[in-house]
């Protein structure tokens, strides 16, 4: 009988899809039933029983079911049962064990969809003894992959999707605060080459990452192209130098200078006292402690100026000997204001309103009748600009609406600061860190 079924079915040999696959594996025995080849849908993996047969293909069904499947001894036996596959003779010659990660399959492409899954488990099973550990697929155990293909859409996919997810997220976040830091910040790491080298360091790493997305790509090497950019060179102005007192005395004097030359040159030396202010010296109220001298230098230095600057005006309009000189005196320096509005320097604006101010010039009531219409119309707009109602509301408003750059009035931001600080405490009832008031 049997040597009848194997001529009925040796024909068909060279043609069906074989899949010898894992470590020990062994010819199928040939008391193995030809139904229970062909009805099970499954990756059958089992321990042979005393008598060196197989279980029947019901008990593989329930291990299947039961989730042990999967389980294979040493002694096991792995095969992909398909409908056409043909029995093994151990006597045959032509049927010899296949060595560990070795898949024979045949020439012919299968016509049934259940071939091209067996295969790929195949394969999968028998590149798991390959020594590139990289290479080796995550496949879930054999008793969970059908021969239909639908085992492969399990669960066992939806975690490294996550995990890929979650990293893209996380990958992203970092870029985006780097981007912060670099735009907002960049004299963090002008200052301190070592931050810098060591910023330019991880974007590197991150631009040759194969692993990266496009986006993720694009937004590394834009920060590294922000980095590296080679800027022309910015020579620094020592505060000090530009402050001092000129050692040889000059033919030029306020009289002599046009408003327009006083308000540049205002102008430039308070930009230049403007930008050298770190971020730093705003922090915890810096400028009103002990050691603001050493934490806050440039923000005492602006304020300082600034109230040079209001005694200088006021001590010009007050130096005048006769009502007609005082009158001039205080319809150039409204002139200077005006043009300081329109350079966009509300500091100097500021500067010479606080010097009109003052007792000493405000008292001066028959100076100020003869004071053009013009020049009185022009004070009362700057003074309504600088006034200090509502915070300072048109101040504020007029900054949000002028295009950089401009010098603003830091008086403004210091009493911010100030009422933050002090009204609102660092942490919570519950002892966290209180965000809401490092975001103000």
């Amino acid at each position: 009988g049997w040597s009848k079924f194997e001529a009925a079915t040796s024909g068909s040999e060279a043609e069906d899809e074989q899949d010898i696959l894992g470590t020990g594996v062994r010819p199928r025995s040939t008391n193995r039933s030809h139904s229970a080849a062909t009805t099970s849908g499954f990756l059958l993996v089992g321990h042979r029983t005393k008598g060196g047969k197989r279980p029947s293909c019901e008990s593989d069904a329930a291990l299947t079911a039961l989730g042990l499947g999967g389980l294979a001894s040493p002694r096991s036996s792995v095969h992909t049962a398909t409908p056409r596959s043909s029995f093994q003779v151990p006597d045959s010659p032509s049927h010899s064990v296949p060595r560990v990660g070795v898949v024979i399959t045949s020439s012919r492409q299968s016509q049934r969809r259940s071939s091209s899954a067996s295969a790929a488990a195949a394969f999968a099973v028998a590149t798991a003894g390959s020594s590139n550990p990289r290479d080796i697929p995550k496949t879930p155990p054999l008793g969970r992959f059908s021969v239909g293909g639908e085992g492969r859409r399990s669960s066992f996919r939806e975690r490294p999707r996550q995990e890929s997810i979650i990293c893209t997220a996380a990958t992203m976040r970092v870029l985006n605060v780097l981007r912060h830091w670099v735009s907002k910040h960049s004299q963090d790491f002008d200052c301190d080459p070592r931050l810098r080298n060591m910023t330019i360091e991880f974007l590197e790493d991150m631009v040759c990452c194969a692993t990266l997305l496009p986006a993720e790509h694009k937004a590394a090497s834009q920060l590294l192209r922000l980095l590296t950019k080679e800027e022309p060179p910015n020579p620094q102005v020592e505060l000090a130098t530009l402050l001092a007192p000129s050692s040889t005395p000059s033919k030029e004097s306020i009289e002599t200078l046009s408003a327009l030359e006083v308000a540049e040159q205002m102008t430039y030396v308070d930009h230049q006292i403007f930008v050298a202010i770190r971020s730093e010296e705003f922090l915890k109220t810096a400028w009103m402690k002990p050691d603001k001298q050493i934490k806050a230098p440039n923000i005492l230095l602006i304020t300082r100026r600034f109230n040079e600057v209001s005694r200088l005006v006021a001590s010009e309009v007050i130096r005048g000997a006769t009502l007609a000189s005082r009158t001039a005196v205080i319809e150039k320096w409204v002139a200077v204001a005006d043009i300081c509005r329109c350079l966009h320097n509300f500091n100097g604006v500021l500067q010479v309103c606080a010097a009109f101010q003052n007792s000493s010039v405000f008292r001066l009531k028959k100076t100020w009748e003869k004071v053009s219409k013009t020049t009185r119309q022009t004070l009362e707009k700057l003074q309504a600009l600088v006034s200090s109602d509502g915070r300072f509301r048109s101040l504020r408003d007029a900054l949000h609406r002028c295009d950089p750059p401009c010098i603003p009035y830091l008086g403004i931001y210091l009493t911010d600061l100030s009422f933050i600080e002090e009204g609102t405490p660092n942490f919570t009832d519950e002892g966290l860190l209180n965000f809401s008031k490092m975001r103000m």
